[in-house]
C-alpha cells in the first residue's frame, strides 16, 4: 500500500509540473480594462491563432495563452464596447517560438490602447 500511495504522488507532483510548466513556456496576450465601461466583446488575432476574450468588466482583465508555432505578424486587436464604439488596430509583433512571452493590451479612461 505504501508503493502504490508513493506512485500515486509522484504521478499528480509530475502532473503538476507539467500544467504549469506548459503554461510558463507558452505566450499570452492579457486585456486589462482600465476604461470604465464594459467591453461587450475583445478580440485579437494573431497570424495563426484567433482569439476571443468575450466580455471583460471594468478594472478587469482576461488573459489567454496561444501556441508557439505562429507565422510573423503583428496583433490585431477588435474591442467592442457597443455596436457604435468600437476600437481596433495593431501593436506589438509576433514571431515563431517565443517562449514565455507576455504581451498586454490596456483600454485606459478615454478609450486609448496602450500595448505593452
Amino acid at each position: 500500500m505504501k508503493l502504490f500511495s508513493k506512485i500515486l504522488i509522484t504521478f499528480f507532483i509530475v502532473l503538476f509540473v507539467l500544467y504549469y510548466g506548459s503554461r510558463w513556456v507558452m505566450p499570452s496576450i492579457t486585456i486589462v480594462n482600465d476604461s470604465g465601461l464594459t467591453i461587450k466583446q475583445a478580440k485579437v488575432t494573431l497570424p495563426s491563432n484567433n482569439l476571443n476574450f468575450g466580455e471583460i468588466a471594468s478594472d478587469q482583465k482576461n488573459t489567454l495563452h496561444y501556441t508557439l508555432q505562429q507565422a510573423d505578424g503583428e496583433y490585431r486587436y477588435h474591442i467592442e464596447f457597443s455596436a457604435a464604439e468600437i476600437i481596433s488596430g495593431n501593436c506589438g509583433y509576433v514571431t515563431a517560438n517565443e517562449i514565455n512571452k507576455r504581451a498586454v493590451i490596456t483600454i485606459n479612461k478615454n478609450k486609448n490602447v496602450e500595448c505593452h
